[in-house]
């Protein structure tokens, strides 16, 4: 079954503007909710949940943990449903559940009712409502501009923590916490919804084509009455087959690498901020800060990406992360501590954005999200790992200096995995 929702593109002269932008669009829109209340939104609840209930900031970071291995369990699932049903149905399932989850958030009075409500409700619901399903009408509605409209679409992602992080912080401290949770989950509801309706799946669906532009007309027979075919060199290789393929491997281990550093220093980092004498709503807008300078990579990178070899950005942009933690392990000064984290911002920027768009080059749109899904599979250990040994570090020392070596040498090690990638062939079985 197909999302063949009405959508009338073809009377009458065509759309000034190609509808895949109007996804990227509300991609952006949807991405900066998710990504400004749960991802990063996390670390802003992170302290208050424990000063209140005096939870470890080892034990605390099990829910951030446990919640990344949920998507690495389903995410397969989740990425066949999307490209089975399409993006808008798991969309209008994914988001009121997130809203729901943020609701009950503001309920919870133990460890346990902590994970179940997060884990079950607004990972999930974040799962196969938001990134996966996005991320798969984009792949699909381009080609030739795909890391440019995946960069925008991610840059949404950084606008949401620089824009949720503040307001969460701001509520947490003029109201509580769980006034916070409630109002995320009417947020959620309010603005993803309309969003959700406006998703299609594919655009051949609707007589266009990826980035508008109609493919080359075979010459030798090959389409039926005349018709176009798709163009010669884009892959198209299936889930199964694609876990044959040693790029499969050497692109999720490096994001699994990658994702260590990333998670780790999201989750930790207004805890270290207040450590060191910042204040919640201080601390909260500093990381947004660095999520809003990470557009700098979501999209000048994107747009590197479309002209050269995305592996070798993709490399840089590991190393660049691996010196900024090195740095960050080591200096004191506020000024040098933000030198560091504008280095981390550009090149995290660059790190999320590229491998995306490098999937979808090496093999193809048609399985995307399932490709996507099980990929995330591999990435999930870089989640688990990150957080929860960056807590128990710190609760053993003290300090995060351990943490912040172990996520250099981790982002160090994903840039050569990333060089060692190749492309697989269209005959690969």
């Amino acid at each position: 079954m197909q999302d063949t929702a009405s959508y009338e593109v073809t009377a009458g002269r065509p759309p000034r503007i190609f509808y895949g932008w109007w996804i990227v669009a509300g991609g952006a829109v949807v991405m900066a909710m998710s990504a400004g209340l749960n991802f990063y939104g996390f670390a802003a609840f992170f302290v208050p949940l424990s000063e209140q209930f005096g939870w470890s900031r080892g034990v605390l970071s099990g829910v951030f943990s446990l919640s990344r291995l949920e998507g690495g369990l389903l995410g397969p699932v989740e990425g066949f449903l999307v490209d089975k049903f399409g993006p808008r149905r798991m969309m209008l399932i994914g988001i009121p559940v997130m809203g729901v989850g943020f609701m009950l958030l503001s309920q919870v009075n133990s460890l346990l009712s902590l994970y179940l409500v997060y884990i079950l409700t607004i990972t999930f619901g974040s799962s196969i409502g938001t990134f996966a399903p996005v991320g798969a009408a984009v792949a699909n509605w381009f080609n030739r501009k795909r890391s440019r409209a995946i960069g925008f679409v991610m840059a949404g992602v950084a606008v949401g923590g620089a824009v949720f992080l503040p307001i969460l912080g701001w509520l947490i401290t003029a109201y509580s916490w769980r006034h916070a949770a409630f109002v995320s989950g009417l947020i959620v509801i309010g603005g993803g919804m309309p969003v959700a309706l406006l998703m299609r799946h594919k655009p051949e669906q609707y007589g266009l084509y990826p980035d508008g532009i109609a493919p080359v007309v075979s010459q030798d027979g090959d389409g039926q009455d005349g018709q176009a075919v798709s163009t010669p060199e884009e892959v198209e290789i299936g889930g199964k087959q694609s876990l044959k393929t040693p790029a499969f491997w050497f692109l999720g281990l490096s994001s699994a690498l990658r994702s260590i550093v990333t998670t780790g220093l999201t989750i930790h980092f207004v805890a270290m901020m207040v450590d060191r004498g910042f204040s919640l709503t201080m601390a909260s807008t500093l990381l947004g800060s660095v999520a809003l300078l990470s557009i700098i990579g979501r999209l000048g990178l994107a747009w590197l990406g479309d002209i050269l070899d995305k592996r070798f950005l993709l490399a840089a942009t590991m190393w660049l992360m691996g010196f900024s933690m090195l740095g960050l392990s080591q200096v004191e000064a506020t000024w040098a501590v933000l030198a560091m984290l504008l280095v981390y911002a550009i090149a995290y920027g660059g790190a999320i954005v590229l491998p995306l768009a490098l999937q979808a080059d090496y093999f193809g749109r048609r399985s995307f999200a399932t490709i996507r899904g099980l990929m995330q599979s591999v990435q999930t250990g870089g989640m688990l790992v990150g957080p929860v040994l960056a807590g128990f570090a710190y609760d053993a020392t003290e300090s995060y200096f351990m943490a912040f070596v172990g996520f250099g040498i981790a982002a160090l090690l994903a840039g050569f995995l990333v060089i060692g990638i190749r492309r697989p062939t269209k005959t690969w079985r």
